[in-house]
């Protein structure tokens, strides 16, 4: 009850806020003519606005508009509701596993002519509930590109190289852009574990030192031509990664690592391998006011996971040797078409559907000193087919009011077989409305209501390991979405070129919430455990600071959140998984244009979060922590970053908490590992041609 009114008194104060500052700039506004305020829908960023920052790609540049926060959608299957809140010519990227963000960074800064950034409701088949979207406007007919080397190293680690590049050309009547992305990115932690019992005394202490490696290759080509009435656009991305990471631990019976010798020693390598290839067409036809869009995508994704764990006591020679393998080959796809009206009224309906079709087929084993043991959802296929059917309106009532809604029914069938057998048939109505008011060019408050549906994830049905704690998970045949009924309040206000503030409160009731429990097996996995309430705050500023120091700028991002969720384990109400219930981050950034300079620093202030499982606890949290970075373009028209994160050393604290049978049971013992990630620096060298 309390919160119901604290959430209902925080939308009222924002409300109050907004129209106060409406009332302050009232005689503002009354001289200005009313297309001033028209002119607002579309503000307009040209590439020289750009300049000072010396962006090389179209992702720098989106993350300079002033108090706009980049959203890079989501990666859930399917295409619709992915959306995030930047198109490119007015439209959405067709490609899919490189992402938004992929699409911006192959795009050099020297393409884009404008950013123009609207308001109010854009149609569900480019931007669907975002109600400030970023709009990049390229060049035409032109060849540009880029590239950018880069070198990062921590700690003792070797000089890793990373090299990109894109070039956007013409190829007889095809617009065509392409781009690589070559490298490999190196970590590396230490830490000292303590592992206690349930009196609080110590059992063994530990020395850990972790190394990883990502290595990866990707490569991007896009062309673009008029065929028939509409413009097609053809999309294709191949490559893979390989990361590998060896851990090992002396360990110190009764004692912690105090340069004695080891009682025991050992040691976890994995490789995880990925390859994938993914091909996309999107033909679009524009007549009398109407878009017709046609989209088809097809991805295939295959990953091999492989560990090998080894233990021994030195003092009697005992060793113990362990493996886990899985091979996960994920196939996906859509087929989506929107027809929709895109101009010459203030009512613009859209309609449209969506089939995908997906299939991850997963093979796991394990072996324990060279006996095979038994996986709870080793060898599982399972394969979804789903359709979507939705309509939706964007409704532009006067210079100020606009509504945005829609409505979609999903159906989906699932089919489990392998070391399980289940199918599941699914249907779901998912409505959503939001309204947007101006009160004035600075000042803008929007409302929304949406029921989501989740996704589940395909991992979930299958078998995985996690070594180095001790614990397999079991796959779970009977999994259904979660579903989430939210409403969102929303306050922008610009107060100068570059000086914003955005207030989001939300507050969300989830039903079928996915933690881990016990499944009917006897094993431990992801399954639908309650419902559960989720609330919250996040405030975005930005603050130019030109009176102190020139043509400098923070960004100030804090958020807030708390939860409740009645656990049946312990028959009582705690947070739910997965988020830090308060964090502050900001950031300095000082442009010296005349000498083409700029330096920053980014501050990332302490946080905790909690996860629960059966039979443990885990807490995560970490110290204050800083990045910094140097660069300039003066010499030869070269951009040279200097970039250290971590500047002050990361302090991470990993606690395992373990009860018997699960965490309703008695107190078993607790792992408390102290970690630290030291210094890494990148050196990038990149220019525009």
């Amino acid at each position: 009850m309390y919160t119901n009114k604290a959430f209902a008194s925080g939308c009222i104060l924002i409300t109050l806020l907004g129209m106060s500052l409406s009332v302050a700039s009232e005689d503002k506004v009354t001289n200005e003519a009313e297309a001033t305020i028209n002119a607002t829908d579309n503000s307009v960023y040209p590439a020289s606005f750009f300049e000072q920052y010396l962006p090389q790609n179209a992702l720098e540049m989106v993350e300079r508009l002033p108090g706009f926060n980049f959203d890079r959608g989501s990666d859930a299957r399917g295409f619709g509701g992915n959306a995030g809140n930047v198109l490119i010519d007015g439209a959405r990227p067709t490609s899919k596993s490189g992402g938004l963000r992929s699409a911006l960074v192959r795009m050099p800064a020297s393409q884009v002519e404008r950013i123009e950034i609207l308001r109010g409701g854009i149609s569900s088949g480019e931007a669907a509930g975002q109600t400030i979207v970023a709009n990049v406007i390229r060049k035409k007919n032109v060849t540009s590109g880029s590239w950018a080397f880069k070198e990062r190293w921590v700690n003792h680690e070797r000089i890793r190289p990373n090299l990109e590049a894109a070039i956007t050309t013409q190829l007889g009547v095809w617009d065509s852009s392409f781009d690589i992305d070559i490298g490999a990115n190196p970590r590396y932690r230490t830490a000292i574990i303590e592992t206690n019992d349930a009196e609080n005394q110590l059992i063994f202490g530990s020395d850990e030192v972790l190394s990883e490696l990502n290595e990866f290759a990707f490569i991007n080509a896009e062309g673009a031509r008029d065929v028939g009435k509409g413009r097609l656009t053809l999309n294709a991305r191949i490559g893979g990664n390989r990361h590998g990471s060896n851990t090992t631990r002396d360990l110190f019976d009764g004692r912690l690592p105090e340069g004695s010798s080891r009682d025991r020693f050992w040691e976890l390598g994995v490789i995880d391998k990925n390859k994938m290839a993914e091909l996309g067409s999107d033909w679009s036809h524009s007549n009398d006011d109407w878009k017709w869009r046609v989209i088809g995508l097809g991805l295939i994704d295959d990953d091999q996971f492989d560990n090998q764990f080894h233990i021994e006591t030195i003092a009697s020679g005992a060793v113990s040797d362990s493996s886990f393998s899985q091979d996960a080959l994920t196939t996906e796809l859509i087929a989506r078409t929107t027809y929709g009206k895109v101009s010459g009224s203030n009512f613009k309906p859209e309609f449209g559907f969506e089939v995908a079709k997906n299939k991850l087929s997963s093979d796991a084993v394990s072996f324990l000193d060279g006996v095979q043991q038994k996986l709870n959802g080793g060898d599982v296929e399972v394969e979804e087919l789903r359709a979507e059917i939705f309509s939706s309106f964007v409704y532009t009532a006067n210079n100020q009011l606009s509504i945005d809604a829609g409505l979609t029914a999903e159906i989906s069938r699932i089919k489990v077989s392998g070391d399980a057998s289940q199918r599941q048939t699914f249907n779901f109505i998912k409505p959503r409305i939001s309204a947007t008011y101006k009160f004035n060019k600075d000042h803008q408050l929007a409302l929304e209501l949406e029921r989501k549906v989740g996704q589940l994830d395909f991992n979930d049905f299958a078998a995985s390991s996690q070594v180095s704690d001790d614990r397999t998970t079991s796959g779970n045949p009977d999994l259904e979405p979660n579903q989430t009924n939210e409403i969102v309040a929303t306050y922008d206000w610009s107060f100068s070129e570059r000086g914003s503030l955005k207030i989001k409160a939300f507050h969300e009731w989830q039903k079928g919430l996915l933690e881990q429990i016990l499944l009917p097996s006897g094993g431990q996995g992801i399954g639908n455990a309650g419902n559960a309430r989720l609330w919250g705050l996040e405030t975005n500023i930005n603050l130019p600071l030109d009176p102190v120091l020139k043509n400098g700028l923070l960004e100030i991002w804090h958020f807030f959140s708390d939860s409740t969720f009645d656990d049946p384990f312990i028959n009582r109400s705690r947070r739910i998984n997965g988020y830090s219930p308060n964090w502050l981050t900001f950031k300095l950034r000082q442009d010296l244009t005349q000498h083409k300079f700029a330096w920053g620093i980014e501050y990332f202030g302490n946080f905790k979060d909690q996860t629960f499982f059966v039979d443990e606890k885990q807490t995560f949290s970490g110290n204050k922590r800083y990045r910094f970075f140097v660069e300039s373009s003066r010499f030869f028209g070269v951009k040279t970053q200097l970039e250290v994160t971590d500047l002050n050393t990361a302090d991470l604290t990993r606690s395992r908490f373990i009860f018997d049978a699960d965490r309703g049971g008695k107190f078993a013992g607790a792992e408390i590992a102290h970690r630290q990630r030291r210094p890494q620096v990148k050196l990038t060298f990149s220019r525009n041609f």
